[in-house]
């Protein structure tokens, strides 16, 4: 007897441990997930989905249900959500004019409770993914025909309904165009596209929009004063942004928060534990970008990968404030920037230190970057060169604004505030000759005030020691020009637009009032071929003889005769030039065949003041010779012993006889359809090509 209470002692015993053991892990089972136990129940509880929810409410007062619906959009916003609450509403046995809002669920009937408590037969969800088969589809089919029992319709919700078949999607075509009038479908679906437009043209669409983080944050908000929890608004702020639109994502990061912070969430801890990258930091990478430092570039990257960002990450990231700071930039309306009101306002100040323009190369730069990085082998690589590009992108030029400049300034010449004159430029050297140099363009204010005209050159000086900036030479009296020069009228027009002046120091900017010419001197007219917002060009430092050059500019250079130098006359010196270019023009045709046939349609058109002129019978022979002008005076001045320091071009079309020509161009076209007869390669290169004779 005893050993027998001692066995059902011990069996009691057992049976306890046994029950203790199976109930502490129940007590994890009443812990829901935030996404569901604040799952809407009602339509006015459903966030940023008004447009869907006041139409079904419309049609639940009016008794206009479709039979067919078809709920789409993003992932997280309400789609099966909202299905359920249409449902419940449909079966609610409470009449509608005692609801809320004449369309609500009541929530107190039995129908109601029991779909609450999962308990109700006449409201089936289907999951399409695990019941895509055509053979799932013939069980529903036959499940439709039976009546609802205890309530008024019988809904199908089918959950993911694109994952169906396209043999499943053909067995429901019948009986979801016409299915027993007790009978309701209810599909919900994140990629519409795939669905069958059989299906899709039976059903009533209705397409869900993602949810604004600002309507993220108040729900959130909401759910931290129901649930006693203490958070800022940077972290609201931040988890919403992390929903990336979906709610269900964002209150699956806000419990991931509530599990790594307590219920006291703080900015700095959140950050660091959900391993997000920080705003400061996307403020450092556009501050290194107005400051132009490569460096630094470098520094961040570094900083990512030592504190564990994804680098995919931190370039979407960036890529998203960028956009904030040009919406910043561009639109007036700051609400559109998804932020804190601390950082919006940080947002707006920092955006005003860029232009549109280069807003807009870093965000072009960003996109390339996110394209390829998920492919690369180096990724910290690929974000660096990214990186530096942005650090040594150039300030974009405002065209609008540069154009609004221009205007400007043809207004102001055009009403008289400023006006174009010239004057003449006088080069003095060390012997008694004087040189007069074309007339140089200046913007003064008008009207200007005459003051005396410049006093004679005084002597030649010894020569100044070297310094770092290049003497002026001293001003001399202006060699009036001479009116009637056939020589000049021949040689017009000349070629001298070449690289812009550089040293513009040489010649200070005139604002003065304008000289008043003396009456010994004829007065300078401007130039007519001058423009308006040209630069006053600078006074080149002498040159020695023998020195070629390849740049001319708007103005002639400065020429500086030694003393001793005794140049011969213009005539003489063309006598020399002539032969030399042909012997240099026979030189180069032995070597280079395609310069020497340039040179060979380019001849000597004359000489003087130390400049070539040459004849040729296009421009795009002088463009072509352009890039050789140093090599060309190098071999005349070795060939001549002149001071040659410029080649300009004149362009002057060769005469030919136009009898001549129709003969010889007769004569082609007779070789080349004998060519083409002979090979008929030749004919289908001149067929494909549209091969024609250009004379």
């Amino acid at each position: 007897m005893p050993a027998m209470l001692h066995d059902l002692f011990a069996l009691v015993l057992l049976c306890f441990i046994a029950v203790f053991r199976t109930r502490v892990p129940m007590s994890n089972k009443a812990y829901l997930v935030t996404a569901r136990k604040y799952r809407p129940l009602l339509f006015k509880d459903v966030v940023a989905q008004e447009h869907v929810t006041e139409t079904l409410k419309n049609a639940i007062r009016l008794d206009r249900l479709a039979h067919a619906y078809m709920f789409t959009g993003p992932r997280g916003v309400g789609k099966t959500t909202a299905a359920r609450i249409v449902a419940k509403a449909i079966n609610c046995t409470t009449p509608i004019e005692d609801r809320d809002d004449r369309a609500e669920p009541c929530r107190t009937c039995v129908s109601c409770q029991s779909f609450e408590e999962g308990r109700n037969m006449n409201i089936i969800e289907i999951d399409a993914a695990s019941n895509n088969k055509v053979e799932d589809v013939r069980d529903l089919r036959e499940t439709v025909r039976i009546p609802p029992q205890a309530n008024r319709m019988k809904v199908y919700i089918i959950d993911e309904v694109h994952m169906l078949s396209n043999a499943a999607f053909n067995a429901l075509l019948k009986t979801l165009e016409e299915p027993p009038p007790h009978a309701m479908f209810i599909f919900a679906t994140t990629e519409p596209h795939k669905v069958l437009p059989t299906i899709q043209s039976r059903c009533q669409r209705f397409d869900f929009r993602r949810i604004a983080t600002s309507e993220s944050v108040e729900r959130l908000r909401e759910i931290c004063d129901t649930e006693d929890i203490s958070v800022d608004d940077e972290s609201l702020m931040l988890i919403a942004r992390k929903g990336d639109g979906a709610l269900r994502d964002a209150l699956s990061v806000f419990d991931q928060a509530v599990s790594l912070c307590g219920n006291d969430i703080k900015y700095p801890e959140l950050i660091r534990a959900l391993g997000v990258v920080d705003t400061d930091l996307y403020f450092n990478v556009t501050q290194a970008v107005t400051d132009g430092k490569s460096a630094e570039m470098i520094l961040i990257v570094d900083r990512v990968v030592r504190t564990g960002y994804d680098l995919q990450e931190f370039v979407d990231g960036l890529a998203e404030h960028l956009r904030n700071l040009l919406v910043a930039s561009t639109v007036k309306d700051p609400t559109l920037i998804e932020a804190t009101e601390a950082d919006r306002k940080r947002i707006v100040d920092h955006g005003k230190t860029f232009s549109e323009s280069t807003l807009l190369s870093l965000i072009t730069i960003m996109g390339d970057v996110s394209e390829s990085l998920r492919l690369s082998r180096q990724p910290r690589l690929k974000l660096e060169m990214a990186l530096l590009r942005m650090a040594t992108l150039p300030s974009s030029v405002d065209i609008k604004s540069a154009l609004d400049k221009l205007s400007k300034l043809e207004k102001m010449a055009a009403s008289g505030e400023i006006k174009i004159v010239s004057e003449v430029r006088q080069v003095s050297s060390p012997t008694s000759e004087q040189a007069a140099v074309r007339p140089t363009p200046k913007i003064t204010p008008a009207p200007a005030a005459a003051v005396s005209p410049p006093a004679p050159a005084p002597q030649a000086a010894p020569a100044p020691a070297p310094s770092a900036t290049p003497p002026k030479p001293a001003p001399a009296p202006a060699a009036a020009p001479e009116e009637n020069d056939p020589e000049e009228k021949d040689t017009a027009p000349l070629d001298t637009a070449e690289t812009p002046i550089s040293d513009s120091s040489d010649v200070p900017v005139h604002s003065a009032p304008v000289p008043q010419p003396s009456p010994s001197t004829p007065p300078p007219s401007p130039d007519p071929g001058i423009s308006l917002f040209m630069e006053p060009p600078a006074i080149k430092k002498p040159r020695s003889r023998n020195e070629p050059t390849n740049q001319t500019s708007t103005a002639e250079e400065v020429l500086v005769l030694d003393k001793d130098e005794d140049p011969l006359s213009e005539p003489d010196a063309l006598s020399l030039v002539k032969p030399a270019w042909d012997a240099i023009v026979h030189e180069v045709m032995a070597s280079e065949k395609q310069l020497g046939s340039f040179l060979k349609h380019a001849t000597v058109h004359d000489f003087g003041e130390r400049t070539v002129l040459l004849s040729v019978p296009d421009d795009f022979h002088a463009k072509a010779l352009r890039s050789e002008r140093a090599r060309l005076i190098r071999q005349l001045t070795e060939a001549t012993d002149l001071g040659i320091d410029r080649i300009a071009f004149k362009i002057e079309a060769p005469s030919v006889d136009p009898s001549d020509l129709s003969d010889t161009e007769s004569s082609a076209r007779e070789q080349l359809e004998d060519l083409c007869e002979k090979t008929p390669a030749v004919r289908a290169l001149v067929e494909r090509f549209g091969g024609e004779i250009v004379w």
